[in-house]
């Protein structure tokens, strides 16, 4: 899941690098051996706090931060990401596409409110009738290395912790930019998950 998530990154075709995170020494034995750079990492609250450590000692500036269980997302949105970045340096970058009304009340499944093209809030679920007012957010952040550092000095903050968001840490400090997409996310949180990304990619095959 994770070499494939790096090859559409790859196809993204707008990095000057492509380095995989992780303190898993599994996790980077695998991803040299399918031709991709690594970094170790120390244990991290979050992926942020863990890209934040990686940044650092790479000297690294903006950094999109594609999380390791999004297999099929859409590369040109990667570069919408990484441009809208460099446009807005002060900002964080995410990203958000249509959430389908049956996932409101799905956990796993996070929603991000939007407005004039800037996050307002994050949850886990929502109630049906509200569904049309929110968005499915999706894994991948961009920043620079003050809005990084800034957030790896804070600590978390209750509703960090309440609702397994590490966005809420800087919520209300630095603004979210939103790059809306029109593809649904398929993010692989669970088992089931894992089948539905296997479906698509063989249907892709065909």
């Amino acid at each position: 899941m994770i070499v494939r998530t790096l090859e559409r990154a790859l196809l993204a075709d707008c990095f000057e690098r492509i380095v995989c995170a992780t303190d898993s020494e599994k996790i980077a034995e695998e991803v040299s051996r399918a031709g991709f750079e690594f970094i170790l990492t120390g244990p991290a609250a979050t992926g942020s706090d863990r890209v934040a450590e990686a940044a650092r000692a790479l000297d690294l500036d903006l950094v999109v931060n594609l999380q390791g269980d999004e297999p099929l997302v859409e590369p040109s949105l990667l570069a919408q990401v990484a441009e809208a970045l460099s446009e807005t340096p002060e900002y964080w970058v995410t990203v958000a596409c249509p959430l389908d009304p049956k996932e409101a009340t799905l956990k796993t499944v996070v929603k991000v409110r939007v407005e004039d093209g800037f996050a307002v809030d994050f949850t886990r679920d929502v109630p049906p009738e509200e569904a049309s007012r929110w968005y499915q957010h999706q894994g991948i952040y961009a920043y620079s290395r003050a809005a990084r550092d800034e957030f790896a000095s804070l600590p978390q903050n209750e509703v960090e912790l309440s609702r397994s968001l590490e966005q809420m840490r800087i919520m209300g400090k630095r603004p979210i930019r939103i790059v809306q997409s029109p593809y649904p996310s398929i993010s692989v949180d669970v088992p089931s998950d894992a089948e539905a990304v296997e479906a698509r990619i063989r249907c892709e095959r065909r």
